[in-house]
């Protein structure tokens, strides 16, 4: 094993806590750096949706998937004609709505779905909110929206980087889900994920990689970012992604047209230090569109119920 070899036992315990053998994770000196590691990250399972007793819960195999490697994949979430109708709507918003744009080709807007009457029911639908549930406990609440599309640099590529990266204790869980508008492969903008990369101390391994500059990774782990091992989420509409808002992840090849609608979640917080955190990132009650703040849908209510009794506690 040469001298920048780097060996991921805690990755090694969660493959084998899976597949019940020893397997060797590590980085080679060689011209294929990483291939060992990457056809590994490529052979993970990602999950179907598996429906239990009639509901749209996670399987058990599902939890762990997510517990270990910090994502998953549900295919077929949402029918074509379902997927349609999301798209006359966002782009009803992306007409209508002020945004953040940062030349032609890019456009933001946070909170997204908070603006129309018909994407509003997305985190109450079931196959959204039942696997939160599972995956954040009771009280989990809301995190907020936003829309995309295009892409922010000249580069058409995100560099590797956690949404919340060494902020704050990683039990504290915070998820965000992904619904594309198209599909989208390995080289034209789908989500790579570094699987495991939300538990400590990998996640901690990985704190170098937040400068995001193109040199980066090269400069920390000798290979290019689109080199480094990882999971590939390709996926077509209709798909969802769900991931730790700790894990790791990059987009290389972004497509012109490329957008998506993001949703936010997080386990109830329990402690000032928790609301803190969510205040960071403009997820506190202060943020709630008034749609949210003063719903009557039970959901709803339960999910900024948690946000609202610290803005009464702290302000």
């Amino acid at each position: 094993m040469g001298r920048s070899c780097v060996v991921l036992t805690h990755i090694e315990t969660f493959i084998h806590s899976c597949r019940k053998s020893p397997t060797q994770i590590y980085f080679r000196d060689s011209d294929d750096n990483g291939k060992a590691l990457e056809d590994m990250f490529d052979n993970i399972h990602v999950h179907k949706p598996t429906s239990v007793t009639g509901t749209n819960m996670l399987s058990a195999q599902q939890v762990n998937h997510f517990e270990a490697f910090g994502f998953l994949l549900l295919r077929e979430l949402y029918s074509p004609e379902e997927m349609a109708e999301l798209s006359r709507e966002v782009a009803v918003l992306m007409e209508t709505q002020p945004a953040k744009s940062d030349g032609p080709d890019f456009w933001s807007l946070a909170p997204f779905i908070e603006h129309s009457t018909t994407l509003i029911d997305l985190p109450v639908d079931d196959r959204i909110y039942q696997p939160m549930e599972q995956l954040l406990g009771n009280g989990f609440t809301w995190g907020g929206s936003e829309g995309v599309s295009g892409s922010f640099n000249e580069t058409n590529d995100h560099q590797w980087h956690s949404d919340r990266g060494g902020q704050i204790d990683l039990s504290y869980r915070r998820i965000k889900i992904m619904i594309y508008l198209q599909s989208m492969r390995k080289e034209t903008g789908a989500l790579r994920v570094i699987p495991g990369s939300h538990h400590a101390p990998f996640h901690t391994m990985l704190l170098p990689l937040q400068e995001q500059k193109q040199d980066t990774s090269a400069g920390v782990f000798g290979a290019a970012g689109g080199d480094l091992p990882c999971t590939t989420l390709e996926v077509d509409p209709g798909d969802v992604v769900v991931f730790d808002h700790y894990l790791f992840h990059a987009v290389y090849g972004k497509q012109e047209m490329r957008r998506y609608v993001a949703l936010k979640f997080a386990a109830k917080p329990e402690t000032e230090v928790h609301y803190e955190a969510l205040r960071a990132h403009r997820q506190d009650a202060s943020t709630l569109h008034e749609s949210l703040r003063h719903s009557e849908h039970p959901r709803v209510k339960g999910m900024v119920e948690g946000l609202l009794h610290w803005e009464t506690k702290l302000g």
